[in-house]
């Protein structure tokens, strides 16, 4: 366990400690879900983030000073956050960077290309362009805190490292859609090769950061986060959302499991909506917990039941009604966590006049879901 900072930071890594144990209220985060329609950045634009690397630094503490004052549960968090594309950086492949939008690479691998990589690949492999960028950010946290330049209340997070068969997706393109129908087994061993990409990139941030296998601190892109003791990887895989129940049993579910197992269990995310894939995602042992990035896309009934049925954790944002105010929200997500026996990590995109309102808030939850 990592836990060995100040003592209002400390008092929340027990918080949660009792909260995965299945004792106490409720966590509670009140900040935006990462991409949230507003300007990506506060003071440099992402060219700049991603050129100047205290640049990107001193973006993401900006990020975090509204959390600095510890009032709700969220654990103090900042990543390197230059991508879904800093893996395929990491193998040397040119990624396009504008001022207001995320990186994408700048030209495809064909199926054999990739394949003609280095077997396996290894951490070594990925040690160019943005990982090299990732990695000296950590060492500059790292080297500020130690010299009390930077709170030592602030915990660093691993990257987005994507998920297996996203990454397949973003490396060959669409071109991998087509050889889902004709060419199964060179499917299977590109998913193999992302596989060993998504283990490296895992395994050598997690090593930089001290973080045991099984567990970490986690933001999800945000700047508040959540310390999860027995799960100690996060996978984002968007890109099943686009093929067949069939082919996602085939081609994802064999390799999800497998990115999994070294790390005990996983925090899913995905966006889109896809039921099947869901409840296959919810119905892994292997999975603790799910993020959905429009869960206004799903019935929240259904999406509750099938939580509360799995045992499945939800840490993320749900949306508000419309004319409903604070309590009214919270007293309804309570109410749906209570009849379906479902464990929720609230994220509340919703900003408060002031911070004896906050604390209102945060006392109303923690009531409302105490003994759920």
């Amino acid at each position: 366990m990592i836990v060995d900072k100040l003592d209002g930071v400390k008092k929340k890594f027990r918080f949660f400690e009792d909260f995965w144990q299945g004792d106490g209220p409720f966590p509670i985060l009140f900040t935006r879900p990462h991409l949230a329609k507003s300007k990506a950045y506060i003071k440099y634009n992402l060219v700049e983030q991603h050129e100047d690397v205290e640049k990107l630094l001193e973006e993401s503490l900006l990020k975090v000073e509204p959390h600095m004052d510890l009032i709700d549960d969220g654990i103090p968090v900042v990543r390197s956050d230059l991508g879904t594309t800093l893996l395929p950086s990491g193998l040397g492949i040119e990624i396009v960077v504008q001022p207001d939008l995320h990186p994408w690479i700048k030209n495809h691998l064909s199926a054999e290309e990739f394949l003609d990589m280095r077997e396996p690949i290894t951490r070594k492999d990925i040690n160019n362009n943005e990982v090299l960028s990732a990695k000296e950010f950590y060492t500059l946290f790292q080297k500020k805190q130690r010299k009390k330049l930077i709170n030592p209340e602030i915990y660093p997070y691993v990257p987005d490292t994507q998920g297996i068969f996203d990454l397949s997706h973003i490396l060959i393109g669409t071109d991998l859609f087509i050889l889902l129908s004709d060419r199964a087994g060179q499917v299977h061993q590109i998913q193999h090769k992302s596989l060993e990409l998504f283990l490296s990139a895992t395994r050598l941030f997690k090593d930089l950061l001290g973080e045991s296998p099984g567990s970490m601190v986690h933001g999800h892109g945000m700047p508040a986060g959540v310390w999860f003791p027995h799960t100690g990887a996060r996978i984002s895989e968007d890109s099943c959302t686009l093929i067949s129940e069939e082919m996602i049993r085939e081609f994802c579910l064999p390799y999800i499991i497998k990115a999994i197992k070294p790390f005990s269990r996983g925090f899913m995310h995905y966006c889109g909506k896809h039921d099947a894939f869901l409840k296959m995602i919810c119905e892994l042992q292997e999975i603790s917990t799910l993020n959905l990035g429009n869960p206004e896309a799903y019935d929240l009934d259904e999406l509750f039941s099938i939580l509360g049925r799995t045992g499945t954790v939800y840490f993320g944002a749900l949306a508000m009604e419309e004319n409903e105010d604070g309590h009214g929200y919270l007293e309804r997500m309570a109410y749906y966590c209570r009849k379906y026996s479902v464990k929720l990590v609230l994220v509340f995109d919703y900003c408060p006049e002031n911070a004896a309102e906050k604390k209102n808030l945060v006392r109303l939850w923690h009531r409302l879901t105490k003994g759920v």
